[in-house]
């Protein structure tokens, strides 16, 4: 499944790079995709749908809603923001001058095929997909409500992420109040905002359902520990399902610890009822299981550890539909979550630097918003590379 998935994300990025090339050298390409609203650039494609004609009632009561919880959200996310950046960046300082051990990045970029692999990438496509999306159409529809057009919609593909945008009237919004611009510009964090909340709720209805299928599952012995390690010397099979431990059922990993550290200083026979995996699924989901065998290990009194590695996974049993709804929503919130915080933090391009800078502008304060929003993204950089310098 890895290679496939891998393989299309490849093929999707040499066709936009072959309509790049057709859209430079090629006039008729170029003058077809023009009429039909295409907009093709160096890997990223774009297609106008329609004109946003949507049409409704403005209401105050939503304009005033939206404006103070709006705000409010981006200024608690700015502080998040800062809450998880400053420690860290003055930590991978110290650690430059060798003042304090080296620590790692808070961030980790998300490169497809490195730091995320096989379904795990659809999971991810599918919550930035919904996030930037959503996101767009609330600063459309935030900014309707405001008296200001929006002249057209589309979507687009940038290397292997799909995104949707909105065309707000430039002069609409130029001559828009300042509360006005304010309400649009964090309506986009609002909504990542909510969908991550909504996310995360129906994640945790979900997982109640999921963990009811839990077992714990031995990938490998520990040989770490020497040959001597109680689970070596019975040679206990790997991968296998821990079924029960002397007629105690092991379902997750509490259980097990919870058991060992029972008989931690006591020397004691362990009859552990197992059964060898045939193999698994999204490397979580146990497809086919052999036949429960029986094996002993003597666990002598100095031993407090088995000598296995051991994760959580799930039984033959479980939902797949189930599965694979919780793990969308876990990427949906963890994609929203962090686009919320990243776009309300004053980067300059982001929704939250254009807040401050309209407020600055507004005010006479542009050189405060030089100094905030550089020294952010240098700050941001700083963590970009730490983490970059962690997955090579």
């Amino acid at each position: 499944m890895l290679d496939t998935v891998l393989q299309v994300l490849l093929l999707i990025i040499i066709v936009e790079l072959v309509l790049y090339l057709l859209n430079i050298y090629s006039r008729g390409f170029s003058s077809l995709v023009k009429s039909r609203n295409i907009t093709i650039s160096f890997f990223t494609v774009m297609v106008d749908v329609s004109r946003f004609n949507l049409s409704f009632r403005r209401s105050a009561v939503v304009s005033r809603v939206v404006g103070f919880v709006g705000m409010l959200n981006v200024v608690i996310l700015i502080l998040i923001f800062y809450w998880i950046a400053l420690p860290s960046v003055l930590n991978i300082i110290k650690s430059l001058l060798g003042v304090s051990r080296v620590v790692e990045a808070p961030l980790v970029p998300v490169v497809p095929g490195v730091t995320i692999r096989g379904m795990t990438i659809l999971y991810f496509l599918v919550g930035v997909g919904i996030g930037i999306i959503v996101h767009e159409f609330s600063h459309a529809l935030v900014a309707l409500n405001e008296g200001i057009k929006v002249d057209s919609w589309g979507l687009g593909i940038f290397l292997v992420f799909p995104f949707a945008y909105v065309r707000i009237n430039d002069n609409d919004y130029n001559n828009a109040s300042l509360i006005s611009k304010v309400k649009v510009l964090s309506a986009g964090v609002l909504s990542n905002t909510a969908i991550a909340l909504l996310t995360l709720l129906l994640l945790n209805t979900a997982s109640v359902g999921i963990s009811q299928y839990s077992v714990v599952i031995i990938q490998e012995l520990d040989r770490s520990l020497g040959p001597q390690a109680p689970a070596v010397v019975a040679g206990l099979p790997t991968p296998s399902v821990i079924n029960d431990i002397n007629g105690t059922r092991i379902r997750t990993l509490n259980d097990l610890r919870n058991y060992l550290s029972s008989i931690a200083n006591i020397s004691t026979t362990l009859v552990i009822n197992i059964s060898r995996i045939k193999g698994l699924e999204d490397d979580v989901i146990v497809s086919e299981l052999y036949k429960p065998e029986v094996v002993v290990v003597n666990k002598p009194s100095n031993w407090s550890r088995l000598g296995i590695l051991v994760v959580e996974g799930l039984s033959p049993e479980t939902p797949k539909h189930l599965y694979y709804l919780g793990r969308v929503l876990y990427w949906t919130y963890l994609v929203n979550i962090s686009l919320a915080i990243f776009n309300a933090a004053p980067l300059i391009v982001t929704d939250g630097g254009r807040i401050i800078y309209e407020f600055s502008r507004k005010y006479g304060l542009t050189k405060v918003n030089n100094v905030v929003q550089w020294a952010t993204v240098v700050i941001t950089a700083i963590l970009l590379m730490t983490g970059f310098v962690n997955i090579i």
